[in-house]
């Protein structure tokens, strides 16, 4: 006899050719069951990657029905725990019971409280890592002990000893006018960009950037195309403005155009990381990334360039910036200090092509205004001083240094259980595990050893790749490489790892 969840695969049938889209009709064809009794409250229904391979649709299709299925309280979903058929539906019609209701804790929200757009940041945890756990291979973790804080400070002191008006107003909406210049200045000579300071928009860090963009270039149902591996925090951005995702799988040359003009070539915008893919590390090649830009000019679409880690390579050619090579405006270039200087430094830019000044700065001014102006002017003095671009000197130096003795532990210690090689540029290397294993599974119970990475899985939608761990080598000194790994060995030869892997 089939189960619940095994009559709601069979009873479901999907027509391909309708002009009604899939999502649409799954949603149609749930609801139906639910409303004549078939689904009955509080069955759990098959994951999302069940009904992934038996009904032959993607996730994103999956999840926009079960968007709108518990929006309207047919189904609920439980952290941790699946998604289910709501029980309010067989209590419909019951007066007595309706007027008993008690009005809902803040615990008891259901996602049906709750904007369609707040599901997809469901899963996304707002509890940072402790700064006191002393083994951290997090990939976003930098050397704050390198930092030059005497000359951060002395520059600092410069503008509180003499504040002025300015400095204490609300500040320019666009941000400050000599950090722009600053911007300008640094991105011409070190990234090929040949842009105004009245095209750079200081934002508070690069995730800003993607928020204001999707809200300023994005209607419901708009198609993009994510890199799959991708970046996580963007494409929940986006998704939440109501984008449809279209994951493109990564090749040796960058993102897979193929893929995208095969399954949606009229994608309204592109979201992508060319000088260090997100997470892999892949360089974008040069054809890919003119073909990309003839793409954007023939759909007029938009393209976002994510310049993840670029100033951070250590051997090959760094090729030009997308927005460099682009002549029909259609590049919006996203940087961040956050990485380079330090995150709660707060501050990123956006450089925009001319037509997009005016709408975006007319956003902004609505969500937010410039982040402090004293941070600004202190960053402003720090790179016209030349103080910038020594600390890059500096810190490319250093980290190449702490890749490499990092490398040389792991393979010492646990190259028969991790696959590892070095990384061209960026902040963490990739260690490939053996195939059987759940990467996410591993990071979770690292967690629990006070060892925290993260896994390649979380960054996939659906083109799935071997189990992986990222592995961040900025935050650990060349003194520290054997005493952590040994740390990390340990970890995993307590949870049975390394047995399973000899």
């Amino acid at each position: 006899m089939k189960s619940p969840a095994g009559l709601l695969l069979s009873a479901i049938e999907l027509d391909r050719a309708s002009t009604i889209p899939l999502y649409r009709q799954l949603y149609l064809q749930i609801r139906k069951q639910i409303l004549s009794g078939k689904m009955q409250g509080g069955v759990r229904l098959p994951s999302t990657r069940t009904l992934s391979q038996e009904l032959a649709l993607s996730r994103i299709t999956i999840l926009n029905a079960f968007d709108q299925l518990i929006a309207e309280g047919f189904l609920a979903s439980r952290t941790g725990a699946g998604t289910y058929v709501g029980n309010e539906w067989e209590r419909r019609g019951t007066a007595d019971e309706e007027q008993q209701r008690q009005p809902p804790r803040l615990s008891d929200l259901s996602q049906s409280m709750l904007s369609l757009r707040s599901r997809h940041f469901r899963g996304v945890s707002y509890t940072d890592w402790d700064p006191a756990t002393p083994t951290s291979f997090l990939p976003s973790h930098s050397s704050y002990d390198a930092f030059p804080l005497a000359v951060w400070r002395r520059l600092m002191n410069r503008h509180l000893l003499k504040p002025t008006k300015a400095m204490l107003g609300y500040g320019e909406l666009q941000g400050l006018q000599a950090l722009r210049v600053a911007i300008a200045e640094y991105v011409f000579d070190a990234r090929g960009i040949d842009c105004s300071a009245e095209q750079v928009v200081i934002v508070s860090g690069a995730q800003q950037a993607f928020n204001l963009l999707g809200m300023l270039l994005l209607n419901p149902q708009d198609s993009v195309w994510m890199e799959d591996p991708g970046h996580i925090a963007a494409r929940i951005a986006l998704q939440a403005q109501g984008a449809q995702v279209i994951p493109l799988r990564i090749d040796e040359q960058g993102i897979d155009l193929r893929q995208g003009l095969a399954e949606c070539p009229d994608a309204r915008l592109v979201f992508t990381t060319p000088s260090r893919q997100h997470p892999l590390g892949v360089t974008m090649s040069y054809a890919r990334r003119q073909a990309l830009i003839d793409w954007a000019a023939q759909y007029q679409s938009w393209i976002i360039e994510d310049d993840c880690d670029s100033e951070f390579r250590y051997s090959g050619r760094l090729l030009p910036a997308l927005y460099a090579m682009d002549r029909m405006a259609r590049v919006i270039y996203v940087g961040t200090f956050s990485k380079v200087l330090f995150p709660s430094l707060r501050l990123g830019y956006v450089i925009l092509p001319q037509a997009l000044i005016e709408p975006f700065c007319t956003l902004r001014a609505v969500m937010d205004r410039s982040p402090p102006t004293l941070l600004q002017a202190t960053t402003a003095d720090f790179m016209r001083e030349g103080h910038f671009l020594g600390h890059i000197r500096r810190m490319r130096a250093l980290y190449q240094a702490r890749q490499q003795a990092l490398v040389e532990q792991l393979q010492r210690q646990l190259g028969g259980f991790f696959n590892i090689t070095p990384v061209d540029a960026g902040m963490h290397l990739i260690a490939w595990l053996p195939p059987t294993l759940d990467d996410d599974a591993i990071a979770r119970e690292l967690a629990r050893h006070n060892i925290h990475t993260y896994a390649l899985s979380d960054y996939c939608l659906e083109h799935a790749l071997p189990p992986a761990l990222l592995i961040g080598f900025a935050g650990t000194p060349e003194s520290q490489a054997q005493e952590r790994v040994e740390a990390l060995a340990r970890a995993l030869s307590q949870m049975g790892y390394l047995q399973q892997a000899t």
